[in-house]
């Protein structure tokens, strides 16, 4: 069985470490910047043959222990290292777990819709938008229907809308961070759901969307997403500077929440956009 995804990986990471990271001398010619494959054996104590076949995608697999020789050879993040193991490991069972149709509690419900200063949402792992509160709604997606979470055909996908909705794009102030972050997500989730159909599907749509999609997907990054700070540029309540949070749920989502510093500049605008100011709606 060829296992594309573990070559090509390894030698997008290949060739971004650099001799002199691993204090090698750098004799001869290249023809890439990167590492050569025999020195990535030798870092990693396996023969260049075997390097060589699973780069080549000449061997589907390869156990643990070599695959985490290799990860300290090519000096990857955590995160990175998890992936390598996922795509490089064989699956017991190749078939996408039966989903559990993307339903949302009543009780995760009404949390969401507690929380009056908190923009939160419940995402799937392909971060297609399963529900959100009014605060969440009115910062990334007021010209979308509020009710749009709930159907499953036209569901919101915080992923696609960053790179194919222009009025979502343009709320960010570092728009470039913000989608190598979505691509590096995206790269990290693949490796644990290489079979779903869905995932494929919503990959290939950007691929073929986004031509700045396909050129960092193609760089095969990889970091999970679960906290940090955003900058927005809101047509309503101007720049917002907010916190977010991921925490896994027991049903298999996630919960997203954005919140500000308290007692900040952020934290009123935040306060003011949870007001309703749509004119239409208050004739």
């Amino acid at each position: 069985m060829v296992n594309t995804d573990l070559g090509s990986y390894l030698r997008r990471m290949r060739e971004r470490v650099r001799p002199e990271q691993m204090g090698l001398r750098s004799m001869g010619s290249r023809r890439v910047p990167g590492l050569r494959r025999e020195e990535v054996a030798a870092l990693a104590g396996v023969s260049q043959t075997y390097y060589t076949r699973l780069e080549q995608s000449q061997t589907a697999h390869a156990s643990p222990q070599v695959l985490l020789s290799i990860a300290r050879a090519l000096q990857l993040s955590a995160d990175e290292r998890d992936y390598l193991l996922k795509i490089g490991t064989p699956v017991s069972n190749p078939r996408e777990p039966a989903p559990r149709g993307d339903q949302v509690s009543p009780y995760t419900r009404m949390l969401v819709g507690s929380l009056e200063n908190v923009a939160a949402a419940v995402l799937n792992y392909r971060c297609d938008i399963l529900a959100w509160n009014s605060l969440y709604h009115r910062l990334f997606a007021p010209h979308l229907d509020v009710d749009a979470p709930e159907r499953a055909d036209d569901r919101p996908n915080i992923i696609k809308m960053n790179f194919l909705d222009e009025a979502v794009r343009s709320l960010y102030a570092d728009w470039t961070a913000e989608s190598e972050a979505n691509v590096t997500y995206l790269r990290f989730i693949s490796g644990d759901h290489r079979h779903d159909p869905r995932l494929a599907e919503l990959i290939g749509e950007l691929t073929m969307g986004s031509e700045e999609f396909a050129e960092l997907w193609f760089r095969q990054r990889v970091a999970n997403c679960v906290d940090g700070t955003k900058l927005f540029d809101h047509p309503v309540v101007g720049e917002l500077e907010l916190m977010y949070q991921s925490a896994d749920l027991q049903d298999g989502n996630i919960l997203k929440l954005y919140h500000a510093e308290p007692d900040s500049p952020h934290e009123a605008a935040l306060r003011l956009l949870a007001v309703d100011l749509d004119p239409v709606r208050h004739g």
